[in-house]
């Protein structure tokens, strides 16, 4: 297995995925401030950019940049390259709520600043 360099917690919400001119439909299964697992039956390419925007509640929700790093049967994995600050705030606190590790997650957020626009 690989090794992850992000905690992951789990995060069941809906997503919408905007890969070239095409929208699809997934359920994300896991979260961390570096990327996300979406189940998804749609064949999309590795390897691409990808638009990604999270659905928490009818009121919230966050958006995303990312590359498909991954493929398997049931899903995609996603690697996220560009987040504006409101919305990594969310993801940010979502991934501490999850994992009760805020040192941690202090930790990451260093890491990712990069991609926060």
């Amino acid at each position: 297995m690989t090794q992850r360099n992000f905690i992951r917690v789990p995060f069941t919400e809906c997503a919408s995925i905007k890969q070239q001119d095409q929208v699809f439909f997934g359920n994300i299964e896991n979260i961390s401030l570096q990327g996300m697992y979406i189940k998804t039956a749609q064949d999309l390419t590795v390897h691409s950019p990808v638009d990604v925007a999270v659905y928490f509640s009818p009121v919230s929700s966050f958006y995303l940049t990312a590359d498909i790093v991954r493929r398997d049967p049931h899903g995609i994995g996603v690697q996220i390259k560009d987040i504006d600050i409101k919305s990594f705030v969310y993801l940010r606190d979502l991934v501490a709520k999850e994992c009760n590790d805020h040192d941690l997650v202090l930790r990451e957020t260093f890491k990712v600043t990069s991609c926060i626009h």
